[in-house]
């Protein structure tokens, strides 16, 4: 297993974006040395929380971007981002409830969300932001109008 690096291709052409992207790649590169990890490894928890909270940042904003851009399928790239939040939740709250995570399961589930989801879903709404600044916005909620 390799660990992610963030590649120009991955841009978005937005600066707050890009970085928010690298963070995500950081978190998931934070659990890269314990792929080899045996039951409960209590590292993990905390790389869960960071990547639970800063996906939440990254979803809102990046949603109401492209929201401003008049991305006209915003609302469908909405529903992936809050699927992939309810993977991410549950995962950080089977681990909460002290139940063993294979590390290298979690890191490949991630990695290939992330990586896919860079280059293929966050690449079609690139035409309609190239023009717009990013700003930052408000808190992310869930399709389902619940925060967590």
């Amino acid at each position: 297993m390799r660990f992610i690096e963030w590649t120009a291709d991955m841009s978005v052409g937005s600066d707050a974006l890009d970085g928010h992207h690298r963070m995500i790649i950081d978190c998931l590169n934070a659990l890269h040395p314990l792929l080899d990890a045996e039951g409960r490894d209590p590292r993990i928890l905390p790389v869960m929380n960071t990547l639970e909270d800063f996906v939440l940042v990254h979803f809102s904003e990046e949603e109401q971007e492209m929201k401003r851009a008049g991305y006209p399928d915003w609302r469908a790239h909405k529903e992936l981002h809050d699927r992939m939040y309810d993977v991410v939740f549950s995962l950080k709250s089977d681990i909460e409830r002290g139940e063993s995570v294979d590390a290298r399961r979690l890191f490949e589930l991630l990695q290939n969300w992330l990586i896919t989801h860079i280059l293929g879903e966050d690449r079609k709404y690139v035409p309609y932001t190239a023009t717009h600044a990013t700003a930052p916005v408000a808190q992310w909620t869930r399709s389902s109008g619940r925060d967590r």
